[in-house]
Parts: C-alpha cells; sequence; structure tokens
C-alpha cells in the first residue's frame, strides 16, 4: 500500500500529473488488454519474493484494476468511480497472473543495462528513441476520419487529439467519438486532408466539451454513445454558440471539478489555498470573473520544483492578487444595493474601499451567518479571530504597489499571506452577498 501510495500520488512532478498518468494507464490495460508477452516484467528474487525492477507501475494499475475496494482510501472518488467502470466494462482483459522475467544473482550487470537502455532517453541512438509524428502516422496505416486528425492537431496544439482527449492509449475512444456520425456532422470537415486552423479549433473545441462532460458525470469517454454525443454535447454547444474559452463560469467550473481534491492539501506551497475551496462560491453572475480567477489560482497555484522555480512562478502570479481584490469590490458593488462603496473608482483608493468592506464583515450576525453553515470558519470563534485581525486594507495596498512597481521585494511569505488574505476577501464578499439577500 505504502509503495502504491507513492507511485499513485508522487510519480510525476505533480500530484494532479501522478495520478492522471496512473489513471490512464490503468484504462489503457482495461481497454486493450495487458501485452504480457511484449511488455514483461523484470524481477529479482528476494528470498520467496520477488523485487520489481521494471514495470512498477503497470503492475500498480493492475492491482487497482483487480480491486479498487482494496485501495478505496488512497484512491479519488474520481478515481474510484473510473476504475469500478473499467472494471465492470473490461473484465476479460484484466489479468488475474502474469509472467515475470527473472534475472539471476550473476546477472545483475545485464539487467542494468537493459534498464539503461530503455529509461535513460534516446543516448544518441543507443536508447529508445521517440516516434515522430510522420512515423506514428506510417506505422499506423489506418486512415479514418479521426486518424487523420491526429497530425494536424498535434501541430497545431502540441498534442496529439489522443493523448489529449485521454492519454496516449486512448485511440479506441478517441476513434469512437470522432468517427461518430454526430461528430462528424457538426465538425463539416469536407476534406480531412486539407484542415484548416479554424476548423482545427473547432475540433479542439469538441474534445473540450467531451472531456468535460466526462468530468461531470463521472463517466468514461468510451461510453459514450451517438445520443449522448449529439444531445448531451454537441446540441448544448451549438446553442451556447461559444466555446469553453469563451465561459468564465463553465471554465471555472470544470476547473474547480479537476482541482477540488487539491483543497485542504499542500497549503503551504499552493498560493491562496488556505481558503480557495469551490464549494464557498456563489453562482452570482456579478463574481462570474471573480470566481474565473480563483478557479486559476487553485488549479495553477502550486509552487513546486526548486526554490529559483517557485520563486519565479510565485513573481509571475503575485500580480493577479490586486486583481482579485479589485473583481471582488466591483462585483459586491453591483450586486448589493445596500452597500456603497465610499470612493467610486474601485481601481483607486483600493485600501480606502477595502478597508470599508472589511468593516461590514465584523458584523456580529454576519460571522454568526458564516458560523451556521460552516462556511470558511468551523467555529464562531474562529470567524471572529481571522475577520479581526486580518488588515485586508494593509494587504490590498501591498499588493497594488507590488503590482504597480515590483514584487521582486517580496519574499514568497509574503506573497503566500498577501494571496490568502485576497481569497479571503472574495469569499467574504460573496458570502455577504447571500447573508444580505436574507434580509439580515
Amino acid at each position: 500500500m505504502d509503495e502504491l501510495n507513492k507511485i499513485y500520488n508522487f510519480s510525476a512532478q505533480s500530484q494532479s500529473t501522478s495520478k492522471r498518468q496512473l489513471m490512464n494507464l490503468a484504462s489503457s490495460i482495461a481497454e486493450n488488454g495487458y501485452q504480457n508477452d511484449v511488455e514483461p516484467i523484470l524481477a529479482t528474487r528476494a528470498g520467496d519474493k520477488y523485487v520489481i525492477h521494471d514495470a512498477n507501475r503497470r503492475l500498480s494499475a493492475i492491482k487497482l484494476l483487480q480491486n479498487p475496494d482494496c485501495y478505496r482510501e488512497l484512491l479519488d472518488d474520481r478515481d474510484y468511480k473510473r476504475l469500478k467502470n473499467l472494471v465492470a466494462e473490461y473484465p476479460q482483459n484484466i489479468p488475474s497472473s502474469l509472467d515475470i522475467v527473472v534475472f539471476g544473482d550473476n546477472e545483475q550487470d545485464k539487467l542494468r543495462e537493459i534498464l539503461n537502455r530503455k529509461h535513460n532517453g534516446p543516448q544518441d541512438g543507443a536508447g529508445t528513441i521517440p516516434w515522430s509524428t510522420e512515423a506514428k502516422a506510417r506505422f499506423s496505416g489506418r486512415q479514418t476520419f479521426s486518424d487523420k486528425l491526429e497530425t494536424p492537431f498535434q501541430n497545431q496544439f502540441g498534442d496529439s487529439l489522443t493523448s489529449y482527449l485521454g492519454g496516449s492509449n486512448a485511440t479506441t475512444s478517441t476513434r469512437r467519438v470522432f468517427n461518430s456520425a454526430p461528430v462528424k456532422e457538426y465538425l463539416d470537415i469536407k476534406n480531412p486532408d486539407i484542415i484548416t486552423p479554424e476548423q482545427l479549433d473547432k475540433v479542439k473545441e469538441l474534445a473540450d466539451e467531451v472531456k468535460g462532460y466526462c468530468q461531470e458525470n463521472g463517466t468514461l469517454i468510451s461510453r459514450l454513445n451517438n445520443d449522448v454525443i449529439k444531445q448531451d454535447i454537441i446540441i448544448p454547444l451549438q446553442e451556447k454558440g461559444q466555446g469553453t474559452v469563451r465561459s468564465p463560469r463553465l471554465a471555472a467550473k470544470r476547473l474547480n471539478h479537476d482541482f477540488a481534491s487539491k483543497f485542504a492539501t499542500n497549503r503551504d506551497r499552493h498560493l491562496g489555498a488556505m481558503y480557495n475551496n469551490p464549494e464557498w462560491m456563489t453562482d452570482a453572475p456579478e463574481f462570474e470573473d471573480t470566481n474565473f480567477m480563483l478557479s486559476a489560482l487553485n488549479a495553477y497555484g502550486v509552487l513546486e520544483d526548486d526554490s529559483t522555480k517557485r520563486w519565479a512562478k510565485a513573481f509571475l502570479i503575485a500580480p493577479a492578487i490586486r486583481v482579485i481584490f479589485e473583481l471582488s469590490l466591483l462585483a459586491l458593488d453591483k450586486s448589493c444595493n445596500e452597500i456603497h462603496l465610499p470612493n467610486t473608482g474601485v481601481s483607486a483608493k483600493h485600501k480606502e474601499n477595502v478597508s470599508y468592506v472589511h468593516s461590514l464583515f465584523k458584523n456580529n450576525k454576519f460571522q454568526d451567518y458564516l458560523q451556521a453553515g460552516r462556511i470558511v470558519f468551523d467555529t464562531y470563534q474562529e470567524a471572529h479571530n481571522v475577520i479581526e485581525n486580518t488588515d485586508f486594507g494593509e494587504s490590498v495596498e501591498y499588493s497594488s504597489l507590488g503590482s504597480h512597481k515590483s514584487m521582486k521585494d517580496y519574499d514568497i511569505d509574503t506573497i503566500m499571506r498577501l494571496s490568502n488574505d485576497a481569497v479571503l476577501f472574495a469569499m467574504l464578499c460573496q458570502q455577504y452577498v447571500q447573508f444580505k439577500k436574507q434580509g439580515v
């Protein structure tokens, strides 16, 4: 369990990437079967057990598929449900036993040489060289409509359609969706051998909708049928008349679905994470832009890698702190007629406006409202202490100075504090509007 936890959560640069990659591998094995003869597991013997030297991720994926319930506490809800669906749909493809290649004590050098050749890159031809797009196309020899989209899509967006839609091994699912009659009719590409950039934009927009629908409904792309594709994906996309990138509310919803599991984890290295919980956002249209900012920060605010890269990312994101304050003020001003900011232009005299709103948060009944709904805070005393002792006016002043000049004089701890204050202010603004709607 310990080792599988490391592979599930920590085998890639970020936790979300680690989970996604292992789940994509599990999906590939379930959908296509495990090629035991051509992908042998390499091991040595240790007493009556085996030590796996190559294929630990594959073995982990197979263990998850064999018994998802055994690892229920380890898995995210979405991944657990995805595994259960895979087991139900492809039981015949999940192996119950595996052949392995066992190296003896006198074959350690041979094992190391094989592992070096497999995993240490091209090595100027001595190792494994990744296939080019052209090589992949020559290998496939299959020129369905979906296949003809792959290379142009990769040239324009840097990733093949298959990889973008569901992982590098999701070929079957990609073909099933993009060769379907509703998709071909919607895309209306007359000559798939000559595809324009605008047509590829439409392909990507549809791929985003497909992924978003599956995420929101907890289903697999492989389970989409023509009726679902037509009624629940294409028709809403046509009615909306615009792509997901132009809809902040929908984009925020999608981002929050992807990253909700990160809340309350890694707070010490995630900008704004102390208070950035999608459950505390409202659907008020005035806060649409604010919530898009918060969702983006939730998704991309992790400070990882070495100290130089952490600082570089913090330096890049820091100017957005002032924007969160400003968007929250604008939304609050528009959505609550009882609130009259002391300065009409929220871009100027930030400190006075924010301090005024802060004084509204000190209302004991508002703090009771927060405690009763367990919103942001768990207890009244926590709400009271944090609201009383957080100087939002000073925070917005620091963030404004940094945004107009430079954040280079602020350390990461300061940027972390300012981002948490900005997110807390945004959440409290939204909840204050809800509070006032109750007629208090």
